[in-house]
């Protein structure tokens, strides 16, 4: 995440509404990828540094939902680029489901600017596309007997992306944790794996890289069912973090996919972050992937040295092997093609 001003100076922050220095309305600008600040002008917003450019609110930015992302003002929809996406919400007469709302859309916002920061496109896909991106938040009977559908899992399939709305409930993330015994489970983390299923779909699939990916990741065509099944049944290897990320990318090929992909993207914003703050210099290319890799080594010795020092689990429990960093270089190159 890049640092973000308001106009008089003030630091800003990704979620912020308005500033607290001037009390200016602030505003994300998707194309840009900026935090700006704005001004009611003849019934619509203009920028305050730059006032020939005229946007529209989202229709959420209101109420808790609090949506910051802006429209241009020629848009015909009335929901930002983030909103948009969202196609079915939990029940919202129940109070709870307000506020879950509210953060799984904060959640998305974060993992869709990481996207847009790579330049990967997300609704502008051509209009014979069935496979279009949307979210489904649901939940089930576990939260909500009387509304709840049956059992809602967590996944990806032809362009929709369904995830249980528990997850924006820290006590359920937690104690799925424990049982799943996944070191690092997060809801930003739950979305960028989802999204690896939808962009393999549609970079890796049916086109020229294909093979290279299966000569690295394996073969996706094992049953899927059936591995899951196993790997529930079995637990990983014992040795998986020679091969794998973590313990559920050894369950599948196209879940190593998945995980590689959510890893890649929190660590290009991670490190856009320490660079923004100065924690670490700008490296002079990261289009070299040793380079990349290299100064995110650094970065994460610095950040479990801090995290211990105060009490704290290492906040990067990963073990980035010789195979995972090929897969990881996989990506970075795609990314850069």
């Amino acid at each position: 995440m890049r640092r973000f001003y308001c106009h008089c100076g003030q630091e800003i922050f990704f979620d912020n509404t308005y500033c607290n220095s001037c009390n200016s309305i602030l505003g994300f600008d998707p194309e840009q990828q900026k935090l700006i600040s704005i001004e009611p002008y003849k019934g619509q917003f203009r920028s305050v540094k730059n006032p020939e450019k005229r946007y529209k609110r989202c229709v959420h930015h209101q109420h808790q939902m609090q949506c910051n992302w802006l429209l241009s003002t020629d848009d015909h929809f009335t929901q930002c680029l983030s909103c948009r996406l969202t196609r079915v919400i939990p029940n919202q007469v129940y109070p709870y489901n307000v506020k879950r709302w509210a953060v799984l859309e904060s959640a998305k916002r974060r993992m869709l600017y990481g996207l847009l920061r790579l330049g990967l496109p997300i609704d502008n896909w051509p209009a014979d596309d069935i496979q279009r991106l949307q979210f489904h938040f649901l939940e089930d009977q576990i939260s909500n007997p009387i509304d709840g559908h049956e059992q809602v899992l967590s996944g990806h399939a032809a362009g929709v992306i369904t995830l249980n709305a528990s997850e924006a409930d820290n006590s359920y993330r937690e104690a799925t944790r424990e049982a799943m015994n996944e070191p690092y489970r997060t809801l930003l983390g739950h979305f960028r794996h989802e999204i690896g299923h939808f962009y393999w779909d549609k970079l890796i699939k049916d086109q020229s890289i294909y093979n290279d990916f299966k000569a690295l990741f394996g073969d996706d065509t094992v049953d899927y069912p059936k591995a899951l099944a196993a790997y529930y049944e079995a637990g990983p290897p014992e040795d998986f973090q020679q091969e794998y990320i973590s313990a559920y990318a050894s369950a599948h090929a196209l879940e190593d996919w998945a995980e590689t992909w959510a890893h890649y993207l929190l660590m290009h914003e991670t490190l856009e972050t320490a660079v923004a703050f100065e924690v670490i210099r700008q490296p002079e290319t990261d289009r070299e992937f040793h380079v990349w890799l290299s100064e995110w080594m650094q970065l994460v010795l610095v950040l479990n040295a801090l995290n211990r020092s105060i009490g704290n689990a290492d906040a990067y429990p990963f073990v980035v092997s010789t195979k995972v960093q090929k897969k990881l270089q996989f990506i970075h190159d795609l990314m850069h093609r």
